[in-house]
């Protein structure tokens, strides 16, 4: 386990994610957007490759585009970097009040939708991937270069499950609550911490997306993260699981910290302007009368 910051290292910290994290991906959002020009018709400037043949190893990702896509450039920018890249990048985009963008040049595959399916769309396209595994991210979500590889050693080592960036262990006596967290923005730990649900940044195993959908959701407007941990732990004995996040070696995290805080101030996720702590707790209460024993009884 991580020690306890220093008041310094606090204040560096703060610094560095809160004051410099914002400018910092202030402009360069400002700058990657005209990567992708806008059109409310989407007449894509490149078409895709033919689908490719299935096969037991390889990983493709799923980006979303919604209120934040002009941080799509940097975010496939940081895949491809990765010590071990993705086979191909996909990008699933939602309708919303913001134009749609062609980001058929930076991505492999496009996906627009004229309807905001929300978080489920991606969950849905997953069936259609030909890797072994699976990644998503959030659209305020910048992965470090050794991310994917923190995620397939924490497999190799026996750690297999639904990994996460974002991991929360919920209260014992009941409801939602995400104050206890491990990963980027949590407890930062050399070791794999399981947790109840992740968020943010997911890597799984293809075969792990079926649990999503063998049973109707309890709200098919927040709460998908929730759906899928327990689908899969109810289903298929599948673990929720935070590969480790040393505080000292930043390379191998799930999100560089300065751009996860300050996209999140800069352009409020929906999340945070909607509460949904009641629903949230009630599909957290209904699994738990269901069965569901969480890390804190366990």
């Amino acid at each position: 386990m991580a020690n306890k910051k220093s008041i310094g290292q606090k204040i560096r910290w703060w610094w560095s994610t809160r004051v410099l994290g914002f400018w910092r991906v202030k402009v360069a959002g400002k700058i990657q957007r005209k990567l992708a020009q806008p059109a409310d018709t989407i007449v894509f400037k490149q078409d895709a490759k033919p689908m490719p043949a299935p096969k037991k190893s390889g990983i493709t990702v799923i980006l979303t585009a919604y209120r934040r896509a002009e941080y799509l450039a940097e975010q496939i920018t940081a895949l491809r970097n990765q010590t071990i890249p993705p086979d191909e990048i996909w990008v699933w985009s939602n309708r919303s009040e913001e134009e749609l963008l062609d980001v058929s040049e930076l991505a492999d595959r496009v996906i627009v939708a004229n309807s905001n399916f929300l978080f489920w769309g991606r969950f849905a396209l997953a069936s259609l991937v030909r890797t072994e595994y699976v990644a998503f991210f959030d659209d305020d979500i910048l992965p470090q270069p050794g991310w994917f590889e923190n995620c397939l050693n924490t497999i190799a080592n026996g750690d297999d499950g639904i990994l996460g960036g974002s991991g929360v262990l919920l209260p014992a006596e009941g409801g939602y609550a995400s104050k206890n967290k491990a990963g980027w923005n949590g407890l930062q730990s050399t070791s794999v911490t399981e947790v109840d649900l992740v968020g943010h940044a997911w890597f799984m195993r293809k075969s792990y997306v079926r649990y999503m959908w063998i049973e109707e959701p309890t709200e098919w407007n927040n709460g998908e993260d929730i759906h899928l941990s327990y689908m899969a732990l109810k289903h298929g004995g599948i673990k929720t699981l935070v590969p480790p996040h040393p505080e000292n070696n930043l390379s191998i995290w799930s999100c560089r910290p300065d751009f996860g805080k300050a996209v999140g101030r800069m352009k409020v996720a929906t999340y945070q302007t909607q509460d949904h702590r009641g629903t949230r707790s009630n599909i957290v209460d209904k699994y738990r009368a269901d069965g569901w024993k969480i890390v804190a009884i366990r």
